[in-house]
């Protein structure tokens, strides 16, 4: 079941929009990085220059847009209220400032500046964690998406906590950190905080924005269970640095809970009123293909068969890496950006002139043309990655960072554009002249 929408509860749009409209940078700072990558990239998936590009994704694009997102989902979905707005403000201010400063250490692979920024970042989850974690904790009932986000911030704690561990143990030597110890702590917040946060974000959203009246989520609470228990059983197994007769079935079942939330979302699609697809609807299909290849490449990758050459063993977990972050993760954020950030738009500035004034349409606010041309380049990009790791084409991987920051430098400047005014179309003024008539 989804919460009622609650707008009277909306925070300011001063606290929300400045989250998105940051988030590309770091979409752009992964591209360049990923353009400026050498044969490196296909040896060592911890290679410093690799590990900066993962962080520059996770931290400064993909968590920001939730932070943001979250922030407006909870007052206004959830029913709950935040502790503070101006704690939201400082926030984003020292986490766009930690993130910044932790790609730069990672990429200079400067310890020392490790500690500090890491130190900022723990700060900056704690906040966050203390003020959106508030609005989830005074919601109005247990909803399912209400669950998925409480299940996605308790991970990010946990992930938080094991990178804290790990920066730590790279100035101090407490411990060597193994493969198998970073595979569990980017599990733990790539399937536990980004992709349990995508998906019950996306029970609310759906069927919202495609109108999904005749049709209720069926397998929501089993996705949610079968992935919180299979990802602490890989990431326990996973930690061991275990043999590929352990990793293949861990893998496997740690892609059975999102497996089954696609099937749930797709007959959610199926059964929608509003027939075609809009911008959300269509990224939203991209993230279920991109996560049916993440699932193909993660099971092969776990069972490290000769698919790669043996000089160049990372290729298969690169291209994992793509299709999951970029593809399954990503694809829904800028999908749901041009639905959420237009509407927040709408609700703050044209609101209040309806009935005394034409105003625009909340689809007036953005361009459907530019949105899909983002989406589209955005997954060209990904492709492209993906091709490339799989090939070891050094070139076409560069070539596809240049794409990818190419799509979020379009994706900023397009949202910028929203904030532009704008003129009632001849659509909307025919619609508000029907309502007065009526």
């Amino acid at each position: 079941m989804t919460a009622r929408i609650s707008t009277a509860q909306s925070p300011p749009l001063g606290l929300v929009a400045p989250f998105f409209l940051i988030a590309p940078l770091g979409l752009i700072a992964g591209g360049l990085l990923i353009a400026s990558h050498d044969a490196a990239a296909f040896i060592a998936i911890n290679h410093p220059h690799t590990v900066a590009i993962t962080h520059a994704v996770i931290l400064g694009w993909l968590t920001t847009t939730i932070m943001g997102a979250t922030y407006q989902l909870g007052p206004v979905v959830l029913g709950g209220q935040l502790l503070s707005v101006p704690l939201g403000r400082v926030h984003l201010i020292l986490h766009a400032g930690s993130v910044a400063w932790f790609i730069w250490s990672l990429f200079y692979w400067e310890r020392l500046a490790m500690v500090g920024a890491a130190t900022g970042l723990v700060i900056s989850f704690l906040l966050y964690l203390v003020n959106a974690g508030t609005a989830v904790k005074r919601g109005n009932r247990w909803t399912l998406s209400r669950a998925y986000v409480a299940v996605a911030l308790g991970f990010l704690v946990v992930t938080a906590a094991f990178g804290a561990l790990w920066v730590g143990s790279h100035y101090e030597g407490w411990f060597v950190i193994t493969p198998g110890k970073l595979s569990a702590h980017a599990h733990l917040g790539l399937v536990g905080w980004l992709a349990v946060m995508v998906m019950g974000v996306s029970y609310q959203l759906v069927p919202l924005f495609s109108v999904v009246n005749r049709a209720k989520p069926r397998f929501g609470w089993a996705a949610l269970a079968l992935t919180v228990g299979s990802l602490v059983l890989f990431a326990a197994v996973i930690f061991t640095d275990p043999p590929a007769a352990l990793r293949v079935p861990a893998a496997m079942l740690l892609a059975a809970g999102p497996l089954l939330w696609a099937a749930d979302i797709l007959r959610l699609l199926r059964a929608r009123s509003r027939r075609k697809l809009d911008i959300q609807g269509r990224a939203t299909l991209l993230s279920l293909a991109f996560l049916a290849l993440t699932a193909v490449l993660g099971v092969t990758a776990a069972s490290g068969t000769p698919l790669v050459s043996d000089r160049e063993p990372a290729r298969l977990l690169l291209a994992y890496a793509a299709a999951g972050i970029f593809g399954f993760a990503g694809s829904p954020l800028i999908g749901n950006s041009y639905k959420v950030l237009p509407f927040l738009i709408w609700f703050h500035r044209y609101r209040v002139l309806v009935g005394h004034s034409p105003v625009p349409l909340v689809d007036d606010i953005y361009s459907s043309h530019a949105a899909h041309a983002v989406l589209s380049l955005h997954a060209l990009a990904v492709l492209t990655l993906i091709a490339a790791a799989l090939l070891g084409q050094l070139v076409l991987l560069q070539l596809g960072g240049v794409l990818l920051a190419l799509g979020a430098a379009g994706h900023a400047l397009s949202m910028v554009h929203m904030f532009l005014p704008k003129q009632a179309s001849r659509q909307s003024t025919l619609k508000q002249a029907e309502v007065v008539l009526q």
